[in-house]
């Protein structure tokens, strides 16, 4: 077992090295590097149990998906997201069964025969879209609805193919009315289980004051819902993402019951749990045991691969390959056009339909008995293999090529742009803002995570300091001459604008920030230091607290 777990290690640390300095995505050199360890390493423990691995995987995985997932922004694009991950996944399916009755009449499937195959095909794998939108320029509301459909399509897959086509394969028939009751209940438990087990870990949560207690209580929060999710044969994995935003939403909402402090029970409530800087830590802890599970993951798949029963199915799996992306690119396109978005996030979105373990769990759950239980885990599996290698070598020569529309549509909330006129009017917003001086947001985004990138390298801080102001014909004035020449100022938004301190630790950049204040007539001036693992996306979450507090001058580390 001590092999095995070394193995697991090494290959989460060559996949995220290979990921930093080659930009090969994380999914794909953990499946490459998991099946040449299979060539030296006896990996057939992995093989022998692996839905049983990767469903103890899952909830792990799940959770740094979920506490990264914007509740605002999640709210805001609700309807797309539905349709992503409810309505695209059901069109989709309906469209695959109806082709393949269409053109193979002669085998009759039935509907639950060809549920069985497509439905676990219509999982995708939400690391692996991640590992390669996050080194890209994109419009955070395309990474939204990528990482958005992922998470939740994987709810949507599971529930059709559980309680849908396992018992149409198993001989149970379905009327449309006891359809509707079956998900309905199924629906309705998963979200009370979810919610109980949600208000109950909060509490927990509340109650231990230790941050390892705490961070233990998150995993414990969400292995419970998916536990009593599965034993009570409802939607363990709704339960998790549930149970996970719940707990945020609450945890949020610490301090707003100010006034009902009288009664014991809300001065419970309104006490706080944990303070913001721990709660971005245990995101931090969350992404880096994730990076452990899904090398787990990897590792099973790479035992369970048989090249030669894979290559006995080879036409079938190019033809579903062929027929599952096309399909994609059809359910796809609609919302771009409804959203009005540029055609070229039909293509990212499309390419970024790779799939992952959930999908070879439902093939493995199979019953034993069922006639093309062997040819539909090999077809499966090779979708599965082929997405990550197929679309990740298409994803990313794609989001390279648009870069410039991309990062005009992040610019300019996805105005519909030639790729020439894209590049033409960058140039041009590359540019100094010629009234303050101030860097665009792209190149200053740019210089932060340079910046980022030399402070885990040579183990130097560096500070953000904000601050808004409505009349930029003061900034130039102001602002420019109190920074120092190893500072660069730049725009966040319309009438936000920030500092970075290079080389300045939390008191350097206080003195900055002070001087700043003066300029500013007492203007609210909000400070963040980096801190080894944040990401640009924790950045701006500190800035945000600190922008909350009524302080002349908010920190936050």
């Amino acid at each position: 077992m001590l092999l095995l777990f070394t193995i697991i290690l090494s290959v989460v640390l060559l996949a995220r090295f290979l990921e930093e300095r080659i930009k090969l995505p994380f999914a794909l050199g953990s499946i490459v590097l998991a099946y040449l360890a299979n060539f030296w390493f006896d990996l057939a423990a992995f093989g022998d149990f692996f839905p049983e691995i990767v469903y103890l995987m899952l909830p792990i995985i799940l959770i740094p998906d979920v506490l990264g997932v914007s509740r605002s922004e999640l709210r805001n694009n609700l309807v797309a997201i539905v349709y992503l991950s409810l309505f695209a996944v059901v069109m989709a399916i309906a469209m695959a069964i109806g082709v393949t009755l269409w053109v193979l009449p002669e085998y009759h499937f039935t509907i639950g025969i060809l549920l069985a195959l497509f439905v676990p095909l219509m999982a995708t794998d939400v690391v692996s879209v991640s590992s390669i939108f996050g080194h890209f320029k994109l419009p955070e509301k395309l990474k939204l609805y990528a990482e958005g459909e992922s998470l939740f399509n994987d709810i949507t897959a599971m529930i059709i193919f559980f309680f849908i086509a396992l018992p149409l394969i198993s001989g149970q028939e379905f009327t449309l009315s006891n359809l509707h009751l079956v998900l309905g209940k199924m629906f309705f438990e998963s979200l009370l289980v979810g919610l109980v087990i949600g208000v109950a870990g909060y509490y927990a949560f509340k109650f231990f004051k230790d941050s390892v207690e705490q961070f233990l209580t998150l995993y414990i929060m969400a292995s419970l819902a998916f536990i009593i999710g599965e034993h009570l044969e409802v939607s363990g994995i709704l339960g998790v993402v549930v149970t996970i935003l719940l707990f945020k939403y609450l945890f949020d909402k610490e301090g707003q019951y100010k006034k009902l402090d009288r009664y014991a029970l809300y001065s419970f409530l309104n006490s706080e749990s944990a303070s913001s800087v721990s709660f971005r830590a245990y995101r931090k802890e969350a992404h880096y045991l994730g990076l452990f599970a899904n090398g787990v993951i990897f590792v099973a798949i790479a035992s369970v691969v048989d090249l030669a029963q894979l290559w006995q199915y080879h036409l079938e799996i190019l033809l579903v390959f062929a027929l599952t992306t096309v399909i994609r690119l059809l359910v796809i396109a609609p919302l771009a056009w409804w959203r009005a978005h540029p055609q070229r996030w039909t293509g990212a979105l499309t390419l970024a339909g790779m799939k992952g373990g959930l999908a070879i769990i439902m093939a493995f759950s199979l019953p034993d008995d069922f006639l093309y239980k062997e040819a539909f885990m090999s077809i499966v599996l090779g979708v599965v293999i082929l997405s990550l290698f197929i679309n990740t070598a298409l994803l990313i020569p794609y989001l390279r090529y648009h870069s410039a529309g991309f990062a005009l549509d992040k610019a300019n909330d996805g105005n519909v742009l030639s790729t020439m006129d894209a590049r033409q009017e960058l140039k041009k917003m590359l540019q100094k803002d010629r009234l303050t001086q101030a860097y665009n947001t792209l190149v200053f985004e740019d210089l932060i995570e340079k910046e980022m990138a030399r402070s885990q390298r040579y183990q130097q801080n560096f500070a953000l300091l904000a601050f808004e102001v409505d009349n930029p014909k003061l900034v130039k004035k102001r602002i420019l001459p109190t920074l120092r020449s190893s500072d660069y100022f730049g725009k966040l938004d319309d009438n936000r604008y920030a500092v970075l301190a290079t080389h300045s630790g939390i008191d350097a950049a206080l003195i900055v920030a002070q001087k700043l204040q003066k300029k500013l007539r007492g203007q609210h001036i909000a400070v963040v230091e980096y801190s080894t693992g944040d990401t640009l996306e924790m950045l701006y979450d500190k800035l945000e607290t600190a922008f909350k507090s009524a302080k002349p001058i908010d920190i936050e580390v």
